[in-house]
């Protein structure tokens, strides 16, 4: 498939049809310094796509969306880094929206379209944090037989004005380019940029009760009530405010807070 429209907002682009890996692709030819920031690696069928916490990730060739975003950061402060997968999923939602679609941000990221998982994000650096390639993958044309599990769906599913991968890509892409630009100039920080206010506009796991399961095997239950400066969830729990900067967060049911 031909990218024409997104070949005119990335920064260098290379679509393959298959690959093993968008992010380890772009990571490897990162260390090169060939490419540069904001190119692109488009693929139509990734063979070892992942997820976080390492879980497999895959799609039908031609199904979805599945794309890298090199990103060379200076950030003051390292923390900055952790925005950049919500700072996607704020492009996605303003990119589905075009057509037609209204969806949330399911933190640290995903994006939900009524309650279900439409993309998914995984931000990923090399050792010295120069480069970080963003990667996600939107489902597109995927039937509800197609999709892997009962809590996915796709734009057809969902009755999306177009189908169009291409127009959907580089919208997601230009926005994503605004959002990091704006972010740069604030040098990183999500507050003046305005980045945090509109994360947490979009937020489904906001308000939501959740289970957090830590990367320790550890589990905590409580209220989300908020985003930090540096992105990290805050939960309510029966005994303390919980600061969340890696785990898996389950929506256990909308949480009504009692005044």
């Amino acid at each position: 498939m031909d990218y024409p429209k997104t070949s005119l907002v990335a920064k260098g682009l290379l679509a393959l049809a298959e690959t093993g890996s968008t992010n380890q692709d772009l990571l490897a030819q990162a260390a090169s310094n060939q490419h540069p920031q904001f190119f692109t690696l488009i693929t139509e069928f990734q063979t070892a796509g992942r997820g976080r916490l390492d879980r497999k990730w895959q799609a039908a060739p031609g199904s979805s969306v599945m794309a890298s975003v090199l990103l060379r950061p200076s950030f003051k402060n390292d923390s900055a880094i952790g925005w950049l997968s919500l700072m996607m999923a704020e492009a996605i939602k303003s990119a589905l929206a075009e057509v037609g679609i209204e969806s949330k941000i399911k933190w640290p990221n995903d994006v939900l379209v009524k309650g279900q998982k439409i993309s998914g994000i995984l931000a990923e650096a090399n050792s010295d944090l120069s480069a970080v390639v963003v990667g996600f993958g939107i489902n597109v044309n995927q039937t509800a037989q197609d999709l892997p599990t009962g809590s996915a769906t796709s734009l057809l599913v969902e009755g999306a004005t177009s189908l169009d991968r291409d127009s959907l890509l580089a919208q997601t892409l230009s926005g994503f380019q605004q959002l990091y630009l704006d972010f740069v100039e604030a040098g990183g920080d999500a507050v003046s940029s305005g980045l945090r206010a509109r994360i947490i506009e979009s937020s489904a796991t906001i308000g939501e009760l959740v289970e957090v399961l830590f990367p320790d095997g550890s589990s905590a239950v409580g209220e989300a009530i908020g985003i930090d400066e540096s992105g990290r969830l805050q939960v309510l729990s029966a005994t303390k405010t919980l600061t969340v900067s890696a785990g898996d967060v389950l929506h256990l049911r909308t949480a009504k807070r009692e005044d």
